[in-house]
């Protein structure tokens, strides 16, 4: 049953655990680094290399959200950390762009789907309705804050050790999140007491069918700032990386922590097309990258995602069936790497003829086009939604209060003839 208080128990045992995973996952955001340094990769390989890992995100996520509805959460946290932890290890053997190296983005999806998939579940099982655009935004808060950890971390370590050093770390750290997984309570889920849904019907949902080209296009956005802006920054003489990566999520966390008790109050369409104007032009600035600095870019860009994200995410749970949750996270998440992952694909050989420049153009009206989709949503509010209750409950006080009344009138037509006959 949802909690009353949002740091609860089972909620930081959830958030140290996602915590290790975050940093394993985000460390593996310096590859294309590595595969431009180290493999001599060009837009193109790393276009390829980015697509294969969101489509089997995406390929994966799906079964994989099916599957914690139907099975449970906690297994599949467990399960991902532990192929995470194995999978990063094993870069290690990886001396070349060749099939091995492909093999391993692949599983490292898997690891992603699942422990996505069970973590996001167990967060908006634990938090109380009434606060589920902060608990989102604090989940993806664990993620946020080791992309910023752990790429500056890796190249720490890469200047003094060496890349095998760096691998080894992420798998360090999602071992932890498999064990410390083990002590987050979950609540058994009443699937007599919901109507069971087919995922085609839920996926095939209007709402859902839109929310996946939002996030789809936000997600052709996401991967061009995350992935290309490394390669182009090299391209200008721009070595040291980091910077970006720390200052986007300073600002994510920051606006999580600060405005996350605001998010629902301000209402969540209101947070996500602002955020999505504020991302369009973070984007397109991007241009300018020698020009404007890292860290800007990655303040805005931190800024832009962590408001859109958390609100956009809870305007789709609002309502939504505990039996449904892991789905719909899922659809969600899968939306966004589908994006990531033709996006790299396409922008790669985009850059690869045009320029960088070309494709923070492109990315730039793709991010319209989802504002443009965004503000034609009629979706309510989740304060709305939480208003709705008390407005049903109001009017129904009140047709009982008019039924009353009218019944008492009624009867005291019927008794006033009466009365004068005993008068006489």
């Amino acid at each position: 049953m949802p909690e009353t208080t949002l740091w609860n128990r089972r909620f930081i045992f959830l958030l140290l655990a996602q915590a290790g995973f975050g940093f394993a996952h985000s460390s593996f955001m310096m590859l294309p680094k590595f595969l431009a340094t180290e493999l001599s990769a060009g837009p193109e390989e790393i276009g390829l290399v980015v697509a294969v890992s969101a489509i089997s995100i995406v390929a994966f996520l799906i079964p994989a959200g099916s599957m914690v509805d139907r099975h449970g959460r906690k297994q599949f946290l467990s399960a991902g950390a532990a192929l995470m932890a194995l999978s990063s290890a094993s870069y290690v053997y990886v001396h070349e762009i060749a099939a091995f190296l492909y093999v391993l983005r692949v599983l490292q999806s898997a690891a992603f789907a699942y422990a996505f998939a069970g973590g996001a579940a167990l967060c908006v099982d634990a938090a109380p309705p009434a606060r589920l655009g902060q608990a989102v935004g604090l989940f993806g808060l664990s993620y946020v804050v080791m992309g910023a950890f752990a790429p500056a971390a890796v190249e720490a370590i890469v200047e003094a050790s060496g890349w095998n050093a760096a691998f080894l770390l992420a798998a360090c750290a999602a071992g932890w999140c498999c064990v410390l997984s083990i002590f987050v309570r979950e609540d058994a889920i009443d699937h007599a007491a919901a109507e069971p849904v087919a995922l085609h019907t839920i996926a095939t949902r209007p709402e859902i069918l839109r929310a996946v080209a939002i996030v789809g296009l936000l997600g052709i956005a996401f991967g061009c700032a995350m992935n290309f802006y490394q390669p182009y920054a090299l391209s200008l003489g721009i070595y040291e990386l980091r910077n970006f990566f720390i200052a986007n999520s300073l600002a994510a966390a920051g606006c999580r922590l600060g405005l996350g008790p605001y998010i629902d109050r301000i209402g969540l369409r209101r947070v996500s097309l602002a955020s999505l104007c504020l991302y369009s032009a973070v984007v397109f600035s991007m241009i300018w990258l020698d020009r404007i600095g890292l860290v800007w870019l990655g303040l805005g860009i931190g800024l832009a995602h962590g408001l859109f994200y958390p609100a956009y995410t809870a305007i789709l749970l609002t309502g939504c069936p505990a039996a449904e949750r892991g789905r719909r996270m899922s659809i969600i998440q899968a939306g966004l790497n589908l994006g990531m992952g033709l996006g790299g694909f396409a922008l790669g050989w985009i850059a690869g003829r045009f320029g960088y420049p070309t494709i923070f153009l492109v990315s730039t009206g793709a991010l319209l086009l989802g504002v443009f989709l965004v503000a034609r949503t009629t979706r309510p509010d989740h304060r709305e939604e939480a208003q709705k209750p008390q407005v049903e409950s109001t009017r129904l006080r009140e047709a009982v209060d008019r039924t009353a009344s009218a019944d008492a009138a009624c009867s005291h037509r019927h008794a006033r003839p009466s009365a004068s006959r005993t008068g006489v």
